[in-house]
C-alpha cells in the first residue's frame, strides 16, 4: 500500500496543503521543502487518489475510445498511443470493441456517454445525418479519427487523397505499365463509413489519369488474391504493381507470393497503406504511405482535451502530413 498524503506531511514535518501544493506543482512552496516532499513520495511510492481528485473537481478523468476491432495491427497501434497519451495527461481510457457492428458502435458510445466519460474518441463505422445528429445530441465532446462524419464534429487525419496520388506517381515513376488498387473495405461501402478508404480511392482514380500510358484496375472485394493470381496469369509481359488501401492487405499478397514462388518486385510490385510497425519485421521492406499513426493519435487526444477544457470550441477538421515509404517491394 502506497503512502498518503497525511503521512508524506508528518514525515516532512508540513501541512498537508503543503504536500498538496509540492505533489500538484502549484502554489508557493520553497525549493528545499518541495524536493524533501518529491523524494519522499517517490521513496514511498505515493500514487494520487484520483477517484477523491474527480469527486473533488466533479469530473471523471476518463475518455472514453471506440475501436472497430484489435485484430487489424492498425487499430492495436493507435490505441497504445492514444492510452499512453491520455495517461500521460492524468486521464484513464476506458476501451471498447464495437466488431464491426453498426448497432454495436452506437450502444458503446451511448454507454460511454452514460458513464460520464468526459470525451470519446472514435474512427466510426456509422455514418450519415441521422449518425450525426445521435452524436450531437450527447452533448459530450467526441472526436473521429480518420473516418470524417460531420463538419460539426472535430476529425483528425491525413490528407488521404494526396497521399494516393503521391503513391501512383512513385509507382510510375518505377516504369510499371499496369497499377491494381486493392481496396476490399469498398464492399461494405454502402453500409458503412469507410470515408478514408474513400478518399484513397479518389486519390488512386485522380492519379492514374494523368498517365496514358498506364492502365488501371480496382479490386473492392474480399476475394483479391484470386483475381490477383488471374490478372498476373493473363498478362505476364506486363509490369503490374498492386497498391493496398492498407498494409494488411499488402503482406497477405506478399504471402500469397512467396507460397506461390513468385519474386516481389521481380514479377509483380506491391505497395501498402499505413506503415504499422510489424513491417520492420517483414522482408523485403515494403513500400508504404506513412498515414502518421503516432501523430494522428497523439494530437486527437490533445485536442479531445482542449475540447474538454475549452467552453466555446469550434469544431475542424486537422491534416496532418503524410509521407511515402520508398523502401524494397516497387
Amino acid at each position: 500500500m502506497s503512502i498518503t498524503v497525511n503521512q508524506i506531511a508528518e514525515k516532512c514535518g508540513v501541512s498537508r496543503t503543503t504536500v498538496l501544493r509540492a505533489l500538484n506543482n502549484q502554489g508557493s512552496v520553497g525549493k528545499n521543502t518541495r524536493e524533501k516532499i518529491l523524494s519522499v513520495a517517490k521513496e514511498f511510492n505515493y500514487r494520487p487518489n484520483l477517484l477523491a481528485r474527480s469527486l473533488n473537481h466533479g469530473r471523471t478523468m476518463s475518455l472514453g475510445v471506440v475501436t472497430i476491432n484489435v485484430e487489424n495491427m492498425y487499430f492495436v497501434q493507435s490505441l497504445n498511443i492514444i492510452n499512453r497519451e491520455a495517461e500521460k495527461r492524468g486521464y484513464f481510457t476506458n476501451i471498447v470493441v464495437c466488431d464491426e457492428s453498426l448497432e454495436g458502435e452506437r450502444k458503446l458510445i451511448q454507454g460511454l456517454a452514460e458513464r460520464q466519460m468526459e470525451g470519446i474518441l472514435i474512427s466510426p463505422i456509422n455514418k450519415g445525418k441521422e449518425f450525426e445528429e445521435f452524436l450531437l445530441s450527447l452533448h459530450i465532446p467526441i472526436l473521429c479519427i480518420g473516418n470524417h462524419v460531420s463538419d460539426s464534429i472535430t476529425t483528425v487525419q491525413v490528407n488521404e487523397m494526396k497521399a494516393a496520388i503521391d503513391a501512383v506517381d512513385l509507382i510510375a515513376s518505377k516504369g510499371y505499365r499496369k497499377i491494381v488498387f486493392i481496396c476490399p473495405p469498398l464492399a461494405v461501402q454502402k453500409q458503412q463509413n469507410i470515408y478514408a478508404h474513400e478518399q484513397r480511392l479518389l486519390g488512386f482514380g485522380a492519379a492514374v489519369q494523368k498517365y496514358s500510358h498506364i492502365t488501371s484496375q480496382i479490386i473492392g472485394d474480399q476475394e483479391y488474391l484470386r483475381k490477383i493470381e488471374t490478372i498476373l496469369h493473363e498478362n505476364p509481359e506486363k509490369k503490374t504493381a498492386f497498391l493496398c488501401s492498407g498494409d494488411s492487405y499488402a503482406l497477405n499478397i506478399m504471402r500469397w507470393g512467396e507460397q506461390e514462388g513468385l519474386s516481389i518486385p521481380g514479377d509483380f510490385g506491391l505497395m501498402g497503406f499505413d506503415n504499422i510497425n510489424i513491417l520492420d519485421y517483414i522482408s523485403p521492406k515494403l513500400t508504404t504511405v506513412s498515414t502518421n499513426l503516432e501523430g494522428v493519435a497523439t494530437t486527437a487526444v490533445t485536442e479531445l482535451l482542449q475540447q474538454i477544457d475549452t467552453k466555446d470550441y469550434s469544431p475542424k477538421s486537422i491534416y496532418l502530413n503524410h509521407a511515402v515509404l520508398d523502401r524494397n517491394t516497387l
